[in-house]
C-alpha cells in the first residue's frame, strides 16, 4: 500500500504502468479459493485492498461534498480503476508467459499447472494483452469495411484468412445500433441477416 499509493497520482497524470504493477504484485500475495495466487483480483481481500488504496488516495466522498464534487470522484475513481485493468493486463500476461522460462517458481506457485497456456486456461485469462486485443479488433473491423464495401470479384480471400474474415464481420456486427435504424433499412438488415444465417449454416455444414 505505501509504495502504490503515491503512484496512483502520478499515474492519472502520466500512465498506469507502475501502479499495476504494483497492484499486481500484490494480487500475487492473495489466494483464490483453491490457495492459488489471486492473479484475477477476485477475492474479497484483493478487492478490499484496492477499495482501500482508492480511499486512501481521495477518491471517495467525504462528509459536506457538494453532489458535483460527488460524481466527480466518482468519474476519476472508475477512470482509475479502468487505467489499473488495462495497464495490468499486459503486466500479468507477460508475468504468465515468463513462467515458461522458470519452472521452478512455476511449479512453486501454481502447483499442477504445467505451463503457461495451462494457467492461462485455469484461470480463464485471455493470454493477450487489452491493447493487443484492441489493436486485433481495430484491424479485424477495418477488414470488413473493406469487404463489406467490395465488389464481388474483389472478394478473394486466401484460404488461411478465412477465420480472421468470418471474426471481423462478427466484431462489425456488434457495433451495430438497429434502434437507430429507418424502417427501410431494418427491412434491409433483416433480409441480409437471413440469407447471412444461411449461407453461415452451409459453410458450417461443410466443415464437419
Amino acid at each position: 500500500m505505501d509504495r502504490a499509493l503515491p503512484l496512483v497520482l502520478s499515474a492519472q497524470a502520466g500512465g498506469y504502468g507502475p501502479l499495476a504493477a504494483v497492484v499486481f504484485e500484490t494480487a500475487c500475495l492473495f489466494v483464490n479459493s483453491e490457495g492459488l495466487p489471486d492473479l484475477r483480483r477476485d477475492s474479497h481481500q484483493a478487492k478490499r485492498w484496492m477499495s482501500d488504496l482508492l480511499d486512501s488516495a481521495g477518491l471517495k466522498p467525504v462528509p459536506g461534498d457538494s453532489a458535483d464534487r460527488r460524481k466527480e470522484l466518482k468519474r476519476n475513481r472508475e477512470t482509475t480503476l479502468q487505467g489499473i485493468r488495462a495497464a495490468m493486463s499486459q503486466v500479468r500476461v507477460d508475468y504468465i508467459r515468463s513462467l515458461d522460462h522458470d519452472p521452478e517458481q512455476r511449479e512453486k506457485l501454481f502447483p499442477g499447472l504445467a505451463s503457461s497456456d495451462e494457467i492461462f486456461a485455469y484461470y480463464r485469462i485471455v493470454p493477450q494483452a487489452q491493447k493487443e486485443i484492441v489493436s486485433a479488433n481495430r484491424r479485424a473491423l477495418q477488414v470488413a469495411s473493406r469487404i463489406a464495401f467490395a465488389e464481388d470479384e474483389d472478394l478473394a480471400i486466401p484460404p488461411a484468412r478465412s477465420p480472421q474474415v468470418v471474426r471481423s464481420f462478427r466484431l462489425a456486427l456488434a457495433t451495430l445500433s438497429p434502434q437507430a435504424l429507418d424502417a427501410e433499412t431494418r427491412d434491409q438488415l433483416r433480409q441480409e441477416l437471413s440469407e447471412t444465417r444461411a449461407a453461415l449454416l452451409v459453410l458450417e455444414k461443410a466443415l464437419t
